[in-house]
């Protein structure tokens, strides 16, 4: 099958956006990519810095658009979405708001859900109706059980607006699908995180957060001890030691994503982008806090907190971490055989979390702080 060489892509500035831009981009595939700009820079300026990041070295196959997925007709101009449907063979949807909190519950719609259904009138009216829309695997929001690619809505509850809004997104498409109206596949990755080769992360989210808190209170406690090698920081954190984190490095999902998308028989999949090996959080806690050279943090349940109150650290540390702590309670098994099975025989495989994958990418964002202190 000849790869498609005219795309349009949502949230090309995104962490995920960002990488499979770069390697359509790398690839040989033309880009028109929506992109709002910011105070400070241009959507063009926006993008190729990004970009840039994720590791592009040319832009002369990228047009970049202006424009919003939160407004209708994802506010472009009639000469530009006439452009984007004359020409462009598949839509690429990465963009979303990544936010957790429930007061920003609307926002959060409008950009996802929203945004999603703005999407899908542009890809109505290509020729191919052909849409990869990026999702994720938490959908699946508390459930305890297997959670299998052709699941969308079993009537699980939500950690958070987030999941549920980007499971409200799933069903559209997958409505819009059914109806014949679009030509979808759906791809769900986990957490993920920096370059499995590197350790390279150009976006600082979830687990990043973690490592940031713990690094920012390190360092204040070093200005007053800069002898020590290892700092002994008594912190509880809310989590269950043997539950666990569903890691998958970026260049996996992306090359995931891209190879699955040039079978023909990808049309109409969902697709698990996940470990097949999730992560125990007792193993890669202490090994970042060993990256970190800090020792004393353990994972507690609620009941640690009735017998001690929070110190004044722990206090602080639990509300800028409040969203994420719900993740460290559990979270679902994803089954990803119809992923594995689509890239079998491709030599793409999801590396299994070790120390060293760790120290690859604790390491490299420690670094990247330290160089920024």
């Amino acid at each position: 099958m000849p790869h498609p060489k005219n795309v349009f892509v949502t949230g090309a500035t995104g962490f995920i956006g960002s990488h499979l831009t770069a390697r359509l981009l790398q690839d040989g595939y033309h880009v028109k990519a929506l992109v709002r700009r910011s105070k400070t820079a241009s959507a063009r300026e926006r993008v190729e810095t990004i970009l840039g990041a994720a590791g592009a070295a040319r832009f002369e196959n990228l047009r970049v658009l202006e424009g919003d997925i939160s407004l209708p007709h994802l506010g472009l101009s009639d000469a530009a979405r006439a452009e984007i449907t004359s020409c462009t063979e598949e839509v690429w949807h990465c963009a979303a708001s990544l936010s957790f909190g429930p007061q920003n519950r609307a926002e959060i719609f409008r950009m996802n859900v929203d945004g999603t259904r703005h999407v899908l009138d542009l890809v109505k009216q290509l020729p191919g109706r052909r849409l990869h829309h990026v999702s994720t695997a938490y959908i699946a929001g508390n459930r305890s059980d297997l959670a299998l690619e052709t699941e969308i809505d079993v009537g699980q509850s939500f950690k958070n607006p987030y999941e549920e809004s980007k499971c409200r997104s799933e069903i559209m498409i997958a409505g819009a699908h059914q109806a014949d109206a679009i030509r979808a596949s759906v791809y769900r990755p986990s957490i993920v995180i920096g370059d499995s080769k590197s350790g390279r992360v150009t976006h600082f989210h979830g687990v990043y957060a973690f490592i940031r808190a713990l690094w920012t209170a390190l360092e204040r406690l070093r200005r007053h001890t800069p002898h020590l090698d290892f700092i002994k920081l008594p912190l509880r954190v809310l989590g269950v030691e043997n539950q666990t984190l569903n890691f998958v490095p970026i260049d996996y999902v992306v090359d995931g994503m891209v190879e699955i998308s040039r079978r023909t028989d990808s049309n109409g999949g969902t697709y698990h982008l996940s470990n097949p090996v999730p992560t125990e959080n007792r193993f890669w806690l202490p090994n970042i806090c060993r990256i970190l050279h800090v020792e004393g943090i353990q994972l507690v349940g609620h009941g640690s907190f009735l017998k001690s109150p929070m110190t004044k650290l722990e206090s602080l540390f639990q509300k800028q971490m409040a969203f994420y702590y719900q993740y460290l309670q559990g979270e679902p098994r994803f089954d990803c055989r119809g992923a594995l099975e689509a890239l079998n025989n491709t030599g793409i495989e999801c590396p299994r979390v070790t120390v060293e994958f760790i120290s690859k990418m604790a390491g490299w964002y420690v670094n990247f702080l330290n160089a920024g202190a």
